[in-house]
């Protein structure tokens, strides 16, 4: 869970600058019927990055030539952080099944993350294990399941719930307040899962979340780990799908 401390405690520092926590992560899965596919996981920051660089304009504007000089976006920190959560290629390096590993690093647009392939969901789920145990600190055996008619996306390995555990983790190191307030620069952050099957209908997913496609062939599943009415009903990542 250290990993995922680091990234709490980096975001709120700049939420803190910014009062607002925009933060917005993207998993999206797609597979074909033989069981490959692909795998991405992205982390947006961009809304972070638009409101440091409104406020830097603005202390130019009030304060001109006396307005202090600020560190280049990449060097405060978040880049930084966005680096380790995209450098993957060395861990999945030599992974049975799993090909063309893409890092995505843009501190241009604060958005971080990264690809690769899989050739079935063994391999995907490897995959999923060693970046969990990597990144969040997270021990988690098993997160997909897809066979013939039937898809499974397991509770584990949700990077929402890391984060309010890291928060959670957090509260003795914190000053009195401080965390309530990191709630709050959260409270907007989304956590949205998509499933593309190309070849396959779908019909009855089981979480109450599901947005199917018109096509039939996409499951789109959009939580908000810090709102209260979710908390209240426990919704997480977990979902059945039947396809057809």
């Amino acid at each position: 869970m250290k990993n995922v401390k680091k990234l709490v405690f980096a975001a709120f520092a700049v939420c803190a600058l910014t009062l607002s926590g925009c933060l917005h992560i993207l998993e999206e899965v797609t597979f074909q019927n033989n069981g490959s596919g692909t795998y991405k996981m992205t982390i947006d920051m961009s809304e972070m990055k638009n409101m440091m660089e409104m406020f830097k304009g603005m202390a130019e504007d009030s304060l001109g030539a006396e307005a202090p000089e600020t560190p280049p976006m990449e060097d405060n920190g978040m880049g930084e952080m966005g680096s380790q959560l995209s450098s993957v290629a060395q861990s999945l390096k030599g992974i049975s099944g799993i090909t063309n590993v893409a890092e995505i690093n843009d501190t241009s647009t604060f958005t971080f993350g990264y690809s690769f392939e899989f050739a079935d969901v063994a391999a995907l789920n490897k995959a999923m294990k060693i970046i969990n145990k990597e990144k969040y600190d997270s021990k988690v055996e098993e997160v997909f399941r897809f066979k013939g008619k039937g898809f499974e996306r397991l509770s584990s390995g949700d990077l929402g719930e890391e984060i309010k555990k890291a928060l959670a983790s957090g509260e003795e190191e914190a000053e009195e307040g401080s965390l309530e307030m990191m709630k709050t620069f959260f409270a907007d952050m989304t956590y949205k899962q998509v499933y593309h099957f190309p070849e396959r209908r779908i019909k009855k997913p089981t979480n109450e979340l599901s947005e199917v496609s018109d096509d039939g062939h996409t499951l789109t599943i959009t939580l908000k780990p810090f709102d209260e009415e979710q908390q209240k009903k426990r919704l997480n990542v977990s979902t059945e799908v039947k396809l057809k």
